[in-house]
């Protein structure tokens, strides 16, 4: 695991700075605190930093072929290095280390661009092609690690971070107003925008080619749709599973450092563990947070889990004061808002655990592939209740009743036109005409009502409207909210020099397999009774009342972990904000954001603010503490970046 930064400029007699090279690349050390590297020829200049994972005394970078034309950096695992290896070495190369770094050069020599096609893994890499005068960035197929690129006066600039970008001389830092908005709905910039105008995300399964000049970008993977109407039997879906995630994490266990688990007694993380300690001869060290507030303390079913495998355990309790010490530090390194509140106690947690291991196993991904999120996963059962009653009354008469009707109410609800309405009304964290009342004339008049993020679901929606709703909504799910899990897990991670590997994700093919189960081994009834007693409520209350979210991976938990575990209902890493509103973080958050300094930023209308922050709303699952707290964050971030707004 490791960071890079490069400057191509078209212009191939340019000199490239080695004191900015510098700069840029020791904003990224906490990424690779080990080694660090560089390469300079006219026009190019490529840094990078190194975290020992694999062959500790070779594989330094960036890494070159035998005839010097090929400059790699690299970030990631590969997986399948050793198999691949093989491979190459009967087809003639020569290898002179042991690590992974050094297939990916020799799989270009061979394939071209084709040789991301043989990869297994998560991956971010560079390719500077001295001959085709080309530099590639390529991103791995979900995403797991990140790739951030800007054009400025005819050079390309790229990092593993965008703050090694801003430490280029003259970067413009104005914040883009649709990824702000953006993130107060969805709680990340959506598609590939960053929080800098200008400055942009590769997407997960994509490259980009930079030559004579011009960025064209190509998508060479896509996460698949189940348009399949094929079941092949629960029992069948259940040993498939079983065995490819056992393989997965096995595979992820291939390190020369110590590795560990994070465990917060959930099922995902807990299987996980069950997995690791089956095959690992030594005790598994495990490491969880928790709060001081029992309600929102995980402790007892972590220590449960240890105590069934047999684990190394450490627990670390996060207090209020701890958290907001600790805030702007964060929103710092994240050269963006925080998307989640428990960011701040994953960071913590990766400090803790980086005293013991360097490698992390974590579990993000299952709930998007197995259907954990069953208050908006379970959803397309309210939007097909509406859907027939707007067919039955007409859409006009529905339309009419809706209008009239208060926000919220049943009768508003029969209102809904389409699928995506219904889909953002229950999928946001601050809705979309909630938000609007807060922002200025200025903003919403460059926001157009956030087309440009709409925009990208629409094109979802269109791509999967010959699909079921319950396998769309999955699938929205699985490119949009699960990008937002894997940037905060890599750059919380990574801020303690941390590597965390997702054996639910980064393993194509099993992902692939996941996706093509029939949902109703996902999400599944606990009966006919109580798939009929659902007609009578909504989906929030139904689910895991009236069925059992993520069946298929219970049933595998229940073969390998005590009922307790395998049965539980999550929790999700909950933060106690509205507690902690009512203890001081509202009075921090209002400190905050009704300074002058931020009313003059022009994003906020004062008065409205003011009222909305006062309002109280009572919400369950610590709604409205979240939503304060993702204010704050916008004006942590305004401070800390310098950035301003048009």
């Amino acid at each position: 695991m490791c960071g890079f930064v490069g400057v191509v400029s078209s212009n191939r007699e340019e000199h490239i700075d080695p004191a900015v090279m510098t700069r840029m690349t020791d904003t990224i050390i906490h990424r690779g605190p080990d080694d660090h590297g560089y390469h300079f020829e006219s026009g190019v200049g490529l840094g990078f930093r190194r975290l020992s994972i694999i062959d500790l005394d070779a594989g330094s970078q960036p890494m070159t072929n035998e005839d010097q034309d090929i400059w790699l950096c690299f970030n990631g695992e590969i997986y399948n290095f050793q198999s691949l290896g093989k491979k190459l070495r009967s087809l003639g190369h020569r290898f002179r280390t042991r690590c992974d770094t050094e297939v990916i050069v020799h799989a270009y020599e061979e394939w071209g661009i084709h040789a991301i096609d043989h990869l297994v893994g998560m991956f971010a890499f560079s390719i500077w092609d001295r001959n085709q005068k080309k530099l590639l960035l390529v991103r791995d197929r979900m995403g797991v690690k990140p790739i951030y690129w800007t054009l400025v006066s005819g050079k390309l600039i790229f990092g593993s971070e965008v703050k090694a970008i801003l430490e280029y001389p003259n970067i413009e830092r104005r914040a883009d107003i649709n990824a702000l908005s953006s993130y107060l709905t969805f709680r990340h910039a959506i598609g590939d925008m960053t929080f800098y105008s200008g400055i942009y995300k590769l997407l997960p399964g994509c490259y980009l080619e930079y030559q004579d000049g011009k960025v064209h970008i190509q998508k060479y993977y896509d996460l698949p749709v189940n348009d399949t109407s094929e079941d092949l039997g629960e029992d069948y879906y259940l040993d498939t599973t079983y065995q490819l995630l056992k393989r997965s994490v096995d595979n992820r266990m291939i390190a020369d450092v110590p590795l560990g688990a994070y465990l917060s007694g959930g099922l995902d993380s807990s299987i996980l563990v069950a997995l690791m300690a089956s095959q690992d001869q030594d005790k598994t060290r495990t490491f969880s947070i928790g709060y001081e507030e029992d309600d929102y303390n995980e402790e007892y079913f972590a220590r449960l889990v240890s105590q069934h495998c047999n684990t190394d355990h450490h627990q670390i309790i996060l207090s209020n004061t701890n958290y907001l010490d600790i805030w702007p530090d964060l929103v710092h390194h994240r050269d963006a808002p925080l998307s989640i509140p428990h960011e701040i106690a994953l960071y913590q947690m990766s400090v803790e655990l980086k005293k013991r291991v360097t490698v992390v196993l974590s579990g993000e991904g299952a709930d998007e592939l197995f259907g954990g999120y069953g208050r908006v996963q379970r959803s397309p059962m309210d939007w097909k209740k509406i859907r027939l009653i707007r067919q039955i009354i007409s859409p006009l008469i529905a339309d009419a009743i809706g209008a009239k009707s208060p926000r919220g109410s049943i009768f508003n609800l029969v209102g809904i036109k389409n699928h995506m309405e219904h889909f953002f009304h229950v999928y946001n964290w601050i809705p979309f005409e909630e938000k609007w009342t807060l922002f200025t004339d200025g903003v919403l008049e460059q926001l157009n009502h956030d087309s440009k993020t709409i925009d990208i679901f629409k094109d979802i929606f269109v791509e999967t409207e010959h699909i079921n709703p319950y396998d769309r909504v999955l699938h929205i799910f699985q490119k949009i909210h699960l990008t937002c899990l894997l940037d905060r897990l890599d750059m919380m991670s990574m801020a303690a020099s941390v590597e965390a590997r997702v054996p639910f994700v980064d393993d194509h093919e099993l992902v692939e397999h996941v996706i093509n189960i029939p949902y109703h081994y996902k999400l599944k009834w606990k009966s006919r009774l109580h798939e009929m007693k659902s007609l009578f409520y909504s989906s929030s209350k139904a689910s895991e009342w009236l069925d059992t979210n993520k069946y298929l991976l219970r049933r595998l938990g229940s073969l390998i972990l005590p009922e307790t575990i395998s049965s539980r209902k999550k929790l999700g890493f909950p933060t106690p904000l509205d507690l902690w509103l009512k203890n001081g973080m509202l009075d921090y958050a209002k400190e905050i954001l009704l300074d002058d300094m931020a009313i003059r930023r022009g994003v906020f209308d004062r008065h409205k603010l003011e009222k909305y922050m006062n309002s109280n709303q009572e919400l369950p699952h610590d709604f409205f503490g979240k939503k304060i707290w993702m204010l704050t964050n916008l004006e942590l971030w305004f401070r800390d970046s310098g950035a301003f707004i048009q």
